[in-house]
């Protein structure tokens, strides 16, 4: 099994609020299509679920009535998205099936606190892709929060224990510093114990860009995860057969 994650920033336009990147998308569902083993999709929110969980303030919790139409809001505008990647999955053959995270999730000061995984597996057992995604989910701390696709990954692969955990991002892989800097340079092979030493920006979303990113992968429990750029050509099917054309990150 393999648990793939297909990065907001990748799949929608984080400039153009609503705006979906359908090339990206149809891309990366025809490499899936042609997967023999089992997959678990997970998308984040990009320009669907940023935008309108930043004006609400979702991230801090509940502090006011005024944030319920965020709440609302928010779902809605991910389950939009959703539909957006399953219609298209589903042209390329993918037996792809919308798994709601808010129904399978509760969280405790943000972190995944309980779980309800059975329709999960049994998708699974049938032979179904089940494709979840970043969601507004309740809290027991703080009413509600904001569970990242890179945290339903991370948990994920703990749970089920995949053969590998691909990260589709829009740039090549992990850098050691933010790849828009001149002296920023791509990290082909690390261990988990090099996460430490990696400076990470913070980007101003709501799940914090790659530093978010990777306190998630740093809790995988020794699973290799592959960082690739979902917008190049096959770099998916390269991942899923071994041959990783980005960052690779083992044991």
């Amino acid at each position: 099994m393999i648990i793939i994650k297909l990065g907001g920033s990748a799949v929608t336009d984080k400039s153009k609020d609503f705006t979906p990147r359908p090339e990206v998308i149809e891309n990366a569902a025809s490499q899936i299509g042609e997967v023999s083993e089992q997959v678990i999709l997970v998308h984040g929110g990009g320009s669907y679920g940023h935008p309108l969980a930043k004006e609400y303030c979702l991230h801090k919790g509940f502090s006011d009535l005024g944030q319920l139409s965020g709440v609302s809001q928010t779902r809605y505008s991910m389950t939009q998205l959703n539909q957006i990647i399953l219609s298209i999955l589903l042209r390329h053959g993918v037996s792809a099936v919308s798994v709601q995270p808010s129904a399978c999730f509760i969280c405790k000061n943000k972190r995944i606190s309980h779980s309800f995984l059975e329709p999960v597996k049994g998708l699974l057992a049938l032979g179904c892709t089940p494709v979840l995604y970043g969601d507004v989910v309740t809290d027991t701390e703080m009413g509600f929060c904001i569970l990242s696709g890179d945290q339903i990954v991370s948990y994920l692969a703990g749970a089920l224990s995949p053969r590998k955990v691909v990260f589709g991002l829009e740039v090549d892989g992990l850098y050691t510093e933010d790849p828009r800097t001149e002296s920023a340079h791509l990290l082909k092979d690390i261990t988990f114990a090099d996460l430490d030493s990696i400076s990470a920006g913070e980007v101003g979303d709501v799940t914090l860009g790659m530093k978010g990113k990777l306190q998630e992968i740093s809790e995988i429990p020794g699973i290799e995860v592959n960082l690739i750029n979902l917008i190049r050509e096959n770099t998916l099917t390269k991942a899923v057969s071994g041959e990783v054309d980005g960052t690779r990150i083992h044991r």
